[in-house]
């Protein structure tokens, strides 16, 4: 690995799960912010992107709601540019993110993690919607994620069942997709072999960004599972550990 000229990281499972930071792991950013440029990158769709942020000043991270780039403000941007009407598949928090769309008569179907909405009626009209031409938007595709108890099912299942019943691919706006991932190399201003991506995810955040040419860190914590290491050389106990081994690769 050679030192990167900024830094991705991700957030739930890396930097914390829930509300409680991973093991020094608001020092370690602290460190980090001293000689690399940030952003953070996450699938999280339970949540605005107001209400992660409080949620991470809160339990002691200094950062910036700027650096923060989330697949459900990407989704919305997709959504604009096309003048969609959604039917979302989100949490009540999370959908303070969408209030300035038309959802009546919906013409489209975005998919994020929402257990309150996994039911056979909305699943059955997205599938009415799909199968007559709308749009499938999936904001990620996670087999699973990290609560503070244990793992939980993520949306990727729904997603997938709705594309062998209708017959049609989803579009993914989230990690891996390099839509997303260019969003934020645009914002950070250097290239993507110029980049280190932090994550829990060895689908998501590792293999995803290799595939476009960033190096990648997979660190044991969050969704992590053992054998994962095999598919990413650089991995790492926890998020603090990950930055000591980046510090020390930045030049003097």
């Amino acid at each position: 690995m050679h030192a990167p000229k900024a830094i991705l990281l991700d957030l739930n499972g890396t930097l914390h799960i829930e509300n409680s930071p991973t093991r020094d792991a608001v020092a370690a950013l602290a460190k980090l912010y001293e000689h690399f440029p940030i952003r953070f990158v996450t699938n999280t769709t339970k949540e605005s992107s107001n209400t992660l942020y409080n949620r991470l000043v809160s339990i002691g991270f200094e950062i910036k709601q700027e650096e923060i780039f989330t697949s459900l403000v990407a989704t919305k941007k997709l959504l604009k540019s096309r003048s969609s009407r959604p039917l979302l598949f989100l949490e009540p928090d999370a959908l303070e993110e969408f209030a300035d769309l038309d959802c009546s008569n919906p013409n489209s179907v975005v998919i994020g993690l929402s257990p309150s909405s996994f039911n056979y009626d909305k699943l059955n009209q997205a599938y009415s919607i799909i199968e007559s031409g709308g749009d499938f938007i999936a904001i990620h595709k996670a087999r699973y994620y990290k609560t503070s108890k244990n793992m939980e099912l993520g949306p990727g299942c729904f997603v997938v069942g709705l594309e062998y019943s209708t017959g049609k691919k989803s579009t993914v706006v989230g990690k891996p997709s390099r839509s997303f991932y260019q969003l934020v190399i645009d914002d950070l201003g250097v290239s993507f072999e110029d980049v280190v991506m932090i994550g829990d995810s060895v689908t998501d955040d590792c293999l995803g960004a290799i595939e476009l040419g960033m190096q990648a860190i997979l660190v044991k914590t969050g969704k992590y599972k053992a054998g994962d290491e095999l598919q990413c050389p650089d991995t790492f106990d926890d998020f603090a550990s990950a930055v000591e081994h980046l510090v020390r690769l930045k030049p003097e």
